[in-house]
């Protein structure tokens, strides 16, 4: 295994991943056209503490008290599951997702601005509905990519993935598989599987395999190059919506809470399976 390289439980299997870029000083410099063409590329930004780690430290704490309430048995109040757990089904706590502590982060107003700079609009939306999650060991999200859930409206939808607290890559972190959304060699996924469509559910039923080794196996070793990387409160990873991508198994046996929050120009058409859309305030 190569210098700095990551030998990462990906699901079922194991991949040899790199370090995910830091795309970070690009917006910081205010080279926005530099970090569009960089997204255009790789399929993903890598934004260190880009939200404010205050706001984030209290959606986590609220997210935990409430799942300590609503399942006493699952987890500690900072966050380590209890051992055997799993399901614990934080989808369908949409009313945790609006909480106020927790909307102050998913709809922060550095989302909007940055997916108006991305998109290069002056308006943009969000899906009411949040792609909540709580991990335990032994879980993860399969290969996909985002276009089977939300791919019935506007082409110009980007992803903001957002760890709600320190997550590890054992934690089961974001990995995405680099350029995989312009190659040639992705041309039959992209033809087949990336044309589907699913729920919203976020679930299974959406994904390509549950084993990230299969992708090497199924098209090119030399065509996939999994990225990822430990993350630390405020980071987020934005992805465009055909890049293939998912997340590494926990084997941690801390609870992974994140959420997936979709973006797109106001004036685009909307996906009809989701009904509620935000505007910034």
């Amino acid at each position: 295994m190569a210098k700095g390289s990551l030998c990462i439980k990906a699901g079922n299997g194991k991949v040899t991943a790199a370090q995910m870029v830091d795309s970070s000083a690009l917006l910081q410099s205010g080279q926005i056209e530099a970090a569009q063409q960089r997204l255009a590329k790789d399929g993903y930004l890598l934004l260190r503490g880009y939200l404010p780690t205050a706001k984030v430290a209290a959606a986590r704490t609220h997210l935990l008290q409430e799942l300590c309430k609503w399942k006493p048995h699952s987890c500690t109040p900072e966050g380590t599951g209890v051992a055997g757990v799993r399901g614990l089904g934080m989808l369908q706590r949409q009313d945790l997702a609006a909480a106020t502590s927790v909307q102050q982060v998913l709809e922060a107003p550095e989302l909007f601005h940055l997916m108006e700079c991305l998109l290069q609009v002056p308006d943009v939306i969000t899906t009411g509905y949040k792609w909540l999650r709580a991990v335990c060991k032994g879980e993860f999200t399969g290969v996909h990519t985002d276009k089977v859930f939300l791919g019935r409206g506007s082409p110009h939808v980007l992803t903001a993935w957002v760890p709600l607290g320190q997550v590890n890559i054992e934690d089961g972190a974001m990995m995405v598989c680099r350029g995989s959304h312009r190659m040639r060699s992705f041309a039959k996924l992209k033809a087949g599987y990336g044309q589907t469509q699913v729920g919203k559910d976020g679930t299974q039923s959406g994904w390509y395999s549950d084993n990230g080794a299969d992708l090497a196996h199924m098209i090119s070793p030399h065509a996939v190059d999994w990225r990822s990387t430990d993350f630390q409160p405020g980071d987020i990873v934005v992805l465009g919506m055909e890049v293939v991508h998912m997340t590494a198994c926990n084997v941690s046996g801390q609870i992974r809470l994140s959420c997936d929050t979709r973006w797109q120009p106001a004036g685009d058409a909307r996906d009809p399976r989701l009904s509620v859309w935000h505007s910034k305030p």
